[in-house]
């Protein structure tokens, strides 16, 4: 047994946890549910990858890769054929193929692209001397995605159906075309992702994907077309055995078994020396699809590498000359982690979006350059990384993280980089007695987590488990990527520091699903075992609507304690990860999601094209010069902001090339109505549409309404007031989120040229009675300005008072009722500071009140507007909800 367990005084010194810690980790293993689950998970994990090591080299073990091809198909073209082509000597293997219509986001299927059928409807062509064999092979199941990884928790399946073509000679090709007709929509972009396996590259020759395009009567069109050769080795990538190799130190750090320790060794040994070839690479080409060699990955990877080195170390399982073999790795890697040729993280501004100062990647870097300092002190460069990696963080707090604690990126990066800064911060205060989570941005940073929530899903807690709180969907990031497993790593530092923060990020995390499992890419098994504490004590934050304007959300809340109703409004002045979703809403309403932001997909295999196109989220689209819907601005300008108990406004600039001007009003209805009315005021430009997606399968469309029937049993309404009689066109589109639908309806309402928009959204329940929206006659209005009254079953009403035009308008209700406007400063800043709103937003707030004029009672059925606004009067005397 290792001297670490016998309390031998020579033994080394765990940088994570100390011996006399192992104890109190077991006894938590023991004791807490939630870590003994996932300990037993780690087990599984690491008994898997055990039984394969024993029948498989580690190189074999993740042998496939998903290769994609993105084209465009051309005019006249109504179906597609497909064929995988190998030429050149050497063994190929491929498991298959799966088509993707990218400007939708969805798989089209395939009767037997997998080989699932053997090789039925496969014409086989292979060459003079080629074979084509079906064969099972033990290993690894879904191939490894450009530009990503196994997910955390995936494990090999025990055999893989392949289809293994020998070419003897360098001359010889062979063809498998897939015979299956499939029809395609002309102009529209698809992807085909081959998965593929090369042990060796094939001589003088590749493996190419190659379409053929066919008219509506079966005739080809043109010559077949082929996607770029492909022909590298596909050995097991490091980041495959990543995980694995956690679970497997982890096993030897509770029970001090050394065989534990072998496999980690094993594991470190190949990752380490397939790191440095990649790296290689990386800085000899420069950046290209397969980045998980670049500096983001391998920062991750070098942090994750050196935590599984430091528990293994003192084991006994390394030889001299290992040890010396993998110290000579680690620096290696972290001498290329400071080398400019292959990363710049000297640029303040980005060359693109893989360089720089300000980027995920260089958080990444540095932090895995940190955390490689502090466990490796004797290495004689260790002092000059720690001191970089220092630098790097403290400048991005300062100049990146912006005044709310938002990275300012989107959802999925902020959470990605608070991850690896947290580990470095846990070392650096056990380690050096340095805090930075006493840094104001720090705690602003999990403040913003916490302050982001939606609603409790009530579909995502499943039809047995509590409605759990998630983190939305904006840009490029999905629901169910489980952030709140960030605040259970890291309340505990903030017990003593912040007693109140660490009982929000408590609370949250509970009602986040209390997720303790290190998911997605680059997983750290160790943080979910140390970490995480259940038992510390929680209280409710204050959720209320909020807007984060450095990185643009606008948050709306209502309903008991604010957790029924939830929608987000997308109005930012950043340009991140370029999805065209300015102005793009997603809802919830009693639990339940209704419209919802389409997610991210991948990067490299073809669904992108829909992910990141305004037709994948709830915005207008302009037509081009030949009628094509395009893509709106990357960036907005968020123009006025009001939140009050009965209220919430927000208004965006939204600067489209195709339109004159072009303002979107986005209000929710409180006060007994929970329903949100958009006004987009277009002046000029081209003609358009206003796309409006529905987490449903069902609808019923009339000429100025759509009704979906969600999940959940709730309904949609749609009420259009503006255009009047507009052309409604349906299809669908993919969402992501893990919800039962993988697709949402997708509604497009036409509208002319310069024409407005007022859409009425209406969340209620299936057996509730929908609101009525009807316009009001008013002959004094004057040209652009309309009133329109929303009205309830019971017959309680409010009037939404639109003026277009560019003067100030003075009107009287008809009917001569007094009105009472909603969102006055009579209301908007109830509660102040202490109820939730800094003291930034609180005066954005009032800055906004200018064009909301408080009625006298001498007037009250007059309504003053402003030009370019809407306002929202009830009958006075009626109370507040």
């Amino acid at each position: 047994m290792n001297s670490a367990y016998t309390g031998a005084a020579e033994a080394r010194p765990f940088g994570c946890y100390d011996r006399e810690q192992l104890g109190e980790i077991r006894s938590r293993i023991e004791q807490l549910p939630a870590i003994a689950q996932e300990y037993a998970r780690q087990q599984q994990l690491s008994g898997q990858f055990a039984a394969r090591e024993a029948a498989v080299p580690l190189s074999g073990l993740g042998v496939f890769r998903v290769e994609p091809f993105v084209f465009k198909v051309p005019a006249g073209a109504a179906f597609l054929k497909l064929a995988i082509h190998v030429r050149g000597q050497g063994v190929a293997r491929t498991c298959g193929v799966r088509l993707t219509h990218s400007q939708r986001g969805l798989p089209v299927a395939l009767i037997n692209g997998s080989f699932g059928e053997a090789l039925n409807g496969w014409t086989q062509m292979p060459g003079s001397g080629s074979t084509i064999v079906l064969e099972q092979l033990s290993g690894s199941g879904s191939g490894l995605q450009p530009s990503g990884v196994t997910p955390a928790g995936d494990v090999p399946e025990d055999h893989v159906r392949s289809v293994r073509i020998s070419n003897t000679a360098e001359a010889e090709w062979t063809v498998l075309r897939y015979e299956e007709l499939l029809p395609v929509c002309a102009g529209d972009y698809y992807g085909i992702q081959t998965e593929l396996s090369l042990e060796a590259p094939l001589v003088n020759g590749g493996i190419y994907t190659g379409v053929t395009f066919l008219d509506s009567a079966g005739q080809p069109l043109g010559l077949e077309r082929l996607s770029p050769l492909f022909n590298r080795p596909t050995l097991t990538n490091w980041a495959y055995l990543l995980e694995a190799a956690g679970a497997d130190a982890n096993l030897y750090m509770v029970s001090g078994e050394e065989q534990y320790a072998g496999l980690a060794k094993r594991k470190l040994q190949y990752m380490l020396a397939d790191m440095r070839l990649g790296m290689d690479i990386f800085r000899r080409d420069g950046w290209h699809d397969d980045d998980t060699y670049g500096a983001v990955h391998i920062g991750r990877g070098l942090a994750a590498t050196s935590v599984i080195y430091d528990q293994i170390a003192g084991s006994g399982v390394l030889a001299a000359g290992e040890t010396a073999a993998l110290l000579a790795d680690f620096r290696y890697i972290a001498a290329m982690m400071m080398d400019t040729a292959y990363y710049r993280f000297d640029l303040t501004t980005f060359p693109d979006e893989k360089g720089g100062k300000r980027s995920n990647w260089n958080a990444d870097r540095a932090t895995g350059l940190g955390v490689y300092a502090l466990l490796f002190p004797h290495e004689a460069e260790s002092g000059a990384y720690l001191e970089h990696a220092r630098s790097v963080i403290d400048w991005q707090l300062a100049e990146v993280v912006d005044a709310e604690g938002a990275w300012p990126e989107n959802v999925r990066y902020h959470g990605a980089v608070l991850h690896r800064y947290f580990l470095f911060f846990a070392l650096l205060k056990r380690l050096r007695g340095i805090d930075y989570f006493r840094q104001p941005k720090v705690k602003a940073m999990y403040r913003f987590l916490i302050g982001i929530v939606t609603a409790e899903d009530i579909i995502q807690g499943g039809p047995s488990g509590a409605p759990v709180l998630l983190t939305p969907a904006v840009g490029d990031a999905n629901v169910q990527e489980q952030w709140f497993r960030l605040l259970g790593y890291a309340a505990r530092f903030y017990v003593k520091e912040d007693p109140q923060l660490a009982a929000e990020m408590i609370w949250t995390w509970k009602h986040g699903g209390a997720p303790v499992q290190d998911t997605g890419a680059f997983p750290l098994p160790l943080v979910a075992l140390l970490y995480p504490q259940p038992d510390l004590p929680e209280r409710q934050p204050a959720l209320r609507s909020v807007h984060y304007p450095g990185i643009g959300y606008v948050i709306f809340r209502g309903g008991e304690q604010n957790l029924q109703h939830y929608a987000i409004y997308e109005a930012s002045p950043l340009t991140y990860h370029a999805h065209h979703d300015e102005g793009h809403f997603s809802i919830w309403a009693d639990g339940i999601p209704l419209t919802l932001d389409a997610g991210t997909g991948g990067y490299y295999n073809g669904d992108r094209h829909w992910h990141v196109s305004g037709a994948a989220h709830n915005v207008v689209q302009f037509t081009g010069e030949t009628g094509d819907l395009l893509d709106g601005p990357l960036q907005s300008v968020c123009r006025e902001v009001c939140f009050s108990e009965e209220l919430d406004y927000a208004k965006s600039l939204i600067p489209d090339a195709r339109a004159g001007e072009y303002e979107r009003h986005f209000l929710f209805i409180k006060a007994g109505f929970d329903a949100y009315l958009v006004w987009d005021r277009i002046e000029g430009g081209a003609d358009s549409v206003w796309n409006l997606h529905t987490l449903s399968t069902e609808a019923e469309v009339t000429e100025q309404a759509i009704d979906a029937i969600g999940l959940g049993g709730m309904r949609l309404s749609a009420h259009i007031a503006e255009p009047a009689l507009p052309v409604i066109t349906t299809g669908e589109g993919a969402v992501g989120g893990a919800y039962p639908l993988a697709a949402q309806q997708h509604f497009r309402v036409h509208g002319n040229a310069g024409e407005d928009y007022v859409v009425l959204l209406h969340p209620r329940a299936a057996a509730a009675p929908a609101l009525r929206l009807e316009p009001l006659e008013c002959e004094e209005a004057g040209e652009g300005v309309r009133l329109y009254k929303i009205a309830r079953a019971d017959g309680v009403w409010c009037v939404a008072a639109i003026n277009g035009s560019t003067m100030t308008r003075c009107i009287r209700v008809p009917g001569g009722v007094p009105l009472r406007l909603l969102g006055t400063a009579e209301t908007a800043l109830a509660g102040g500071a202490e109820a939730g709103y800094t003291a930034a937003q609180a005066a954005e707030a009032r800055h906004s009140q200018a064009g909301l004029t408080v009625l006298e009672d001498s007037e009250a059925d007059m309504l003053y507007l402003e030009p370019g606004t809407i306002q929202i009067a009830v009958l006075k005397g009626f109370e507040r909800v």
